[in-house]
């Protein structure tokens, strides 16, 4: 299988304020890894990330990015298969004091 790699970026997101990205495949991937990189090096501990792939919640309510890891042999590793057509939403609140900028990883085959 050849591995793939998707970038989902916010921009600047102010803090108190929120992003939503979504990517709709257009054709049938499994997710191997998901990370969070916050171009400017800002802790992620206080910014909260909501995802729903294909209308399944895997955040009850959220959970903080540092969870979801930066690195790829630190990360959240879903292994998951997910149909062509299918919605995959993340929303990013930032409550870290200052701006951020965050790029959603998504790793695939």
């Amino acid at each position: 299988m050849v591995t793939y790699f998707k970038t989902l970026n916010t921009g600047s997101i102010s803090n108190g304020s929120s992003e939503e990205k979504d990517w709709t495949p257009d054709r049938d991937i499994v997710i191997k890894k998901m990370m969070l990189n916050e171009r400017g090096g800002t802790s992620l501990n206080n910014v909260q990330v909501y995802i729903s792939i294909a209308d399944v919640p895997y955040t009850r309510d959220y959970v903080p990015g540092s969870v979801i890891g930066s690195n790829p042999e630190y990360c959240w590793k879903p292994d998951l298969a997910v149909k062509k057509g299918a919605k995959i939403y993340v929303k990013v609140t930032n409550n870290s004091g200052s701006t951020i900028n965050v790029d959603i990883v998504f790793e695939y085959e």
